[in-house]
């Protein structure tokens, strides 16, 4: 379905004020995507069990959010520890992965989460917009233009967000800084007027080793997870305008 228009961005504006004891000081706005943006982790959810199932292993939806927030060759490499699969862990991650890429490789084929467009919308003009996410390219890229452009009226993701970085563009993967830090320098705003958007343990903590303020959004697979790092523990991302 076609979303709202999103006008074009205007960037350099920062916002300075105090909600509920929080200092709102922000040029910049930066979203995880996985979970966050999209309900990826359904879908990584679905054809990991799926995966599981050609070895003759089954696990409930519910087991699956132990993975969450790991990057896919490391849950792969413990599903052929863990069950004792008689395959390689880069066999495995292959296996997965080929299910998980036919999957985004249709438009729609990802769900939007909750109040993202009326989030973009409410931000676009205000902030520097960026995306960080653990998803190696192309997949991350593949993710976000089937799961979310097709939404916006943009030509591609690189109108609307100023900086987009992978864990392809890393060494160390969230939960280290790195990728905060490096979307910082390449947005050329200070951290401390950064303020991030994650529904992950490990990217909670990512961000603040960064210097950077958090806002949590937890998922169903995501919902066990320590948040407590977080300055803010919200419901759901249309939650965020009212303090934007």
């Amino acid at each position: 379905m076609a979303g709202p228009r999103l006008a074009s961005l205007s960037v350099g504006f920062s916002l300075s004020l105090c909600v509920g004891g929080l200092n709102l000081n922000f040029s910049a706005v930066i979203f995880d995507v996985d979970g966050l943006i999209l309900d990826s982790e359904e879908l990584y959810s679905r054809t990991y069990i799926e995966t599981l199932e050609d070895y003759g292993k089954t696990i409930v939806r519910e087991e699956y959010t132990a993975c969450v927030g790991i990057p896919v060759e490391d849950n792969a490499a413990h599903a052929v520890q863990h069950f004792r699969l008689n395959t390689s862990p880069e066999a495995y991650c292959e296996a997965w992965m080929d299910r998980f890429e036919a999957a985004i490789s249709v438009p729609g084929g990802i769900d939007l989460m909750p109040g993202i467009i009326e989030l973009l919308e409410h931000v676009e003009d205000t902030y520097e917009l960026a995306l960080a996410s653990s998803t190696k390219q192309p997949r991350m890229r593949t993710t976000v233009v089937n799961g979310l452009m097709q939404h916006l009226d943009y030509h591609s993701p690189e109108a609307l967000f100023s900086v987009i970085l992978s864990g392809s563009d890393v060494v160390h993967t969230k939960p280290a800084p790195d990728i905060y830090l490096l979307a910082s320098e390449k947005l050329g705003v200070e951290p401390a007027a950064c303020l991030v958007f994650e529904d992950s343990q490990a990217g909670v903590i990512a961000a603040k080793s960064a210097g950077m303020t958090v806002w949590a959004v937890p998922n169903f697979f995501t919902s066990h997870q320590d948040h407590s790092q977080a300055d803010r523990i919200l419901d759901g991302l249309g939650e965020a305008i009212e303090f934007l």
